[in-house]
């Protein structure tokens, strides 16, 4: 399943062209609103060399020796590039100023690139940098974080490891999950339960009842549900969204937000593409009329993730094309942009190519303006901390 995605998103970043949009360089000045940057440097880029063997040839002490000089340089390209700038947004005194976002981390359970264990401290310096009020999650599963199957007793979650992961980088545990437990009881027969959301404890207070347990037993459906699927689909492909309602501490102002993470068929075959795009639109349907039901007057709702879909895909992008008619607004649409001409998927790739294949979406309704939208990634990175782009938009209600 997870190779037919990458080979489909993979095939679309091919054919579609070039965005339109002209992307703001990292570090530009804002066109509104009150924000702050600030370069940090990132500790945990490490500096290793290899030594060549003793008792070898002049030609392979020669070759081994340069192979060490591009290792260096590699190494010390990459922790240039882990030089992020820090935002701060700045609230107004009527109105609730957030920055949401959102991240697909890639599964513990992959076994492309670097492991998750080897990765996540990356994933927790790259949300750090952005400082980020909520964040939609995807693909950090509540499995065990070595990435192997079986019983996660006597081991670490995926889910907890990047909560302690940010509380190593940041020096506090500010940046807590809603859920880190399943949302189904062990063994059912159940696709992804990677959506998460995360948020900052000291900007905003969680008021949905979220509990991780069921009586004894680790797992709960709540604060989440599950995603319709074709009437032929086995229940192995049935995925799970989150969702929750927040309060800002200083304002008392409510929102909701909504992570999701929507089929990822693809098919060379238009008829069946057509399918998946509907099929994709009924899941973010779904979502919204269950979030839209439990939302009082005046609470506003931030719909983000990955949407698996993109506005040039053949069959459509009905997910967007939805929520657009449901009153959101793409963030894309943000009058600040950074890094717009760039997909948001980048398969572990070290140079992206300036073709804006968008899979990764911040949709929010009910909002007065959205000041700013980021990409956020270097073209040339060697050490992508996952194989999609952390998104963030600084939002105005």
């Amino acid at each position: 399943m997870r190779a037919q995605r990458v080979a489909a998103a993979t095939a679309a970043i091919g054919i579609v062209a070039v965005c339109c949009a002209v992307g703001i360089s990292a570090g530009s000045a804002p066109t509104s609103g009150s924000i702050n940057a600030k370069a940090v440097s990132d500790p945990g880029v490490s500096q290793t060399t290899t030594s060549p063997k003793k008792h070898v040839s002049s030609t392979s002490h020669k070759a081994e020796t340069g192979q060490a000089r591009v290792t260096k340089a590699v190494e010390a390209q990459s922790s240039k590039l882990r030089v992020r700038e820090v935002f701060n947004l700045t609230e107004t005194q009527n109105s609730l100023a957030l920055r949401v976002g959102t991240f697909n981390v890639r599964t513990s359970r992959a076994h492309d690139g670097r492991s998750w264990l080897s990765r996540a401290g990356d994933v927790a310096r790259e949300i750090a940098s952005r400082n980020p009020g909520v964040l939609a999650v995807q693909e950090l599963g509540p499995g065990r974080a070595d990435g192997s199957k079986g019983t996660t007793t006597g081991h670490l979650r995926q889910t907890t490891s990047l909560e302690r992961s940010l509380k190593s980088v940041v020096g506090d545990g500010r940046y807590q999950l809603v859920r880190t437990t399943p949302y189904v009881k062990p063994g059912t027969n159940h696709g992804t339960q990677g959506t998460r959301i995360l948020y900052d404890t000291r900007k905003f207070k969680l008021l949905s009842n979220c509990p991780e347990k069921t009586g004894s037993k680790n797992y709960n459906p709540s604060c989440s549900m599950n995603l319709p699927l074709r009437g032929s689909d086995s229940e192995s492909l049935r995925r799970s969204a989150a969702y929750a309602k927040f309060a800002d501490r200083k304002s008392g102002k409510r929102f909701w937000i909504v992570s999701v993470h929507l089929d990822d068929r693809h098919s060379g075959s238009l008829s069946t593409e057509k399918s998946y795009n509907a099929l994709r639109g009924r899941q973010a349907r779904a979502v919204y009329l269950r979030v839209n039901g439990l939302a009082k007057a005046g609470e506003k709702i931030i719909y983000a993730g990955d949407f698996n879909s993109w506005q040039t895909n053949r069959a459509g992008d009905a997910p967007r094309e939805y929520l657009l008619h449901q009153g959101f607004s793409d963030t894309f649409a943000a009058k600040s942009r950074i890094n717009s001409k760039y997909p948001t998927i980048n398969h572990y790739k070290t140079t992206l190519p300036a073709k804006g294949v968008r899979l990764d979406y911040v949709m929010v309704k009910g909002s007065k303006r959205v000041l700013r939208y980021e990409n956020v990634m270097k073209r040339v990175d060697s050490s992508r901390p996952s194989d999609h782009n952390l998104v963030v938009s600084d939002v105005v209600f």
